[in-house]
């Protein structure tokens, strides 16, 4: 019986796939148990023909290959593919404390939890990603209690405690939750892990912690996370994910969930000061749209796209701020936006307390 399987998107890691395997290895766990599945999305280098050793010799290891995706669709066709009764998700340059996977997985099992979180401790290398690439080490730990609680509770906890932790590396899901849930990662943009920790957490019937510090992060020059803090992918990423955090936040307000709607708007409003922060173009006319109150709007996304085109092409002062007056009226005579008008009222005080 396939207890565990181990998804392991990979793009261009040759240097890290016997490491990779190694750490696998000292997991506690006998081959039988787990297995291991690998996605390489669109390698360029040698890293396909080393896994494929792996396949041959291990027994338990399954290769998928396909053009470069994104770390989304990659992770979405490994669980499209795992057998095992719980999933879990390695990224090839990080570790993982020997023997972590066995005590997760015993304690999933024992409890019959459909997610357990546990903790993890930020390194760099070189030293000097630390100045370039700051992390905050909290953000990797656990700071809510140990109990079994519904997966909306501790979302809750996490929200207020500003502990929301978005790596699918530092968690254990049951596959058949998620599969029932249809929960996937984001595809197309960077940062797609965010949606897939908030409805694995929130389609849980039963989340646990486990507080220990069992995975390391890495922090590596031009890598796609450290490429990326800053700039447009960034800004339309939050604008997806925000966009989708609403969704969510609109399904607590209509089943009277009022905690979880005020915790899934916490999250919204750090995703605006990441909105703010990374908007494209300092222009006067663009900044109604980077206005946190219309960040979460769903028609946000395709409005800014085409409103900074339409911008550049217009050189009237007075034609530009009549268009730009009458998409904000249009955008505040809109469902959505009467909906989320709680959103707006949360103070921004707020927003920076729980932005990182």
């Amino acid at each position: 019986m396939v207890r565990l399987s181990v998804v392991v998107p990979m793009f261009n890691a040759e240097r890290f796939v016997d490491s990779c395997f190694e750490i696998l290895d000292r997991q506690g766990l006998e081959r039988s148990e787990f297995e291991v599945v690998v996605v390489d999305d669109g390698s360029t280098d040698a890293t396909g023909e080393l896994c494929s050793r792996y396949v041959s010799e291990w027994g338990n290891v399954t290769l998928l290959r396909q053009e470069n995706s994104g770390a989304g669709v990659a992770r979405n066709r490994g669980m499209d593919a795992a057998r095992g009764t719980y999933l879990y998700f390695f990224d090839v340059d990080d570790e993982l404390d020997d023997g972590s996977l066995r005590v997760l997985l015993e304690r999933c099992e024992s409890s019959d939890l459909d997610v357990l979180f546990f903790g993890g401790r930020v390194v760099y290398e070189p030293a000097e990603c630390e100045r370039d690439y700051p992390q905050d080490p909290n953000y990797f730990a656990r700071r809510q209690p140990e109990g079994v609680v519904d997966g909306e509770e501790m979302f809750i906890r996490q929200s207020e405690d500003g502990n929301f932790c978005a790596q699918p590396c530092l968690l254990m899901t049951k596959l058949e939750t998620m599969r029932a849930g249809g929960i996937r990662f984001a595809e197309g943009i960077v940062n797609e892990d965010n949606l897939f920790v908030l409805q694995a957490t929130l389609r849980s019937r039963r989340a646990d912690v486990d507080p220990t510090l069992r995975y390391t992060y890495v922090v590596r020059p031009n890598t796609v996370t450290t490429d990326n803090r800053t700039g447009g992918k960034r800004f339309l990423a939050h604008m997806v994910l925000a966009q989708e955090f609403e969704l969510e936040r609109q399904q607590a307000i209509a089943q009277g969930k009022d905690r979880l709607a005020a915790a899934i708007g916490a999250i919204i409003i750090w995703f605006m000061g990441i909105i703010e922060e990374n908007c494209p173009e300092p222009i006067e006319e663009f900044k109604p749209f980077c206005d946190p109150r219309f960040a979460h709007l769903a028609m946000a996304a395709r409005f800014v796209q085409q409103d900074v085109r339409n911008l550049r092409s217009t050189r009237d002062e007075a034609e530009r701020a009549r268009r730009a007056e009458a998409r904000v009226a249009e955008l505040e005579a809109s469902t959505t936006w009467r909906v989320g008008r709680a959103v707006t009222a949360v103070p921004r005080a707020l927003k920076r307390m729980i932005a990182r």
